[in-house]
């Protein structure tokens, strides 16, 4: 890991990739940064080298691999806690994993409540977010744009 070009997601910010390995002297301390730039808020992220451990960093996804997750969207929800405090920490949780399958159940659940009118504001914006660092990962993998990847997101709802 750590190439430039190599394509990364960083849990609870999203897929991008690794722009440059930049050195940098302040206070005559010398640092090396990974430049991440950032699909979903087109942004670049400076991670110092020897702090990466602790950032939740992984590989992007297979096209297979991805194509599997997303179908866990289509299926029905096992259990929505009905508790919204409760079920806003479980929700929070799975996406700061930065495992994709449990950002999908998030999207599947949170759309569950959305088709059933009983999804509040504060959630509202967690889907949002989830479904946009679901989509970056999309956009890398298939070689998409943002709204391509969030279509075929919600196409599958």
């Amino acid at each position: 890991m750590l190439n430039i070009g190599e394509r990364v997601f960083i849990a609870d910010y999203g897929a991008g990739y690794i722009q440059d390995i930049v050195s940098s002297e302040l206070y005559f301390i010398k640092d090396k940064y990974v430049n991440i730039y950032l699909l979903l808020d087109n942004m670049n992220f400076m991670i110092p080298i020897d702090k990466i451990k602790n950032y939740k960093i992984r590989n992007i996804l297979s096209k297979m691999e991805l194509e599997t997750t997303l179908f866990t969207i289509l299926s029905y929800p096992d259990y929505i806690e009905s508790n919204w405090n409760n079920r806003y920490r479980t929700n929070k949780k799975k996406i700061q994993s930065g495992n994709t399958l449990k950002m999908c159940q998030v999207i599947r659940d949170l759309y569950y409540l959305k088709r059933e009118n009983m999804l509040p504001p504060g959630e509202t914006k967690i889907l949002e977010r989830v479904e946009g660092m679901v989509a970056s990962e999309i956009m890398l993998v298939l070689e998409l744009n943002m709204e391509q990847a969030l279509s075929k997101i919600r196409n599958l709802v």
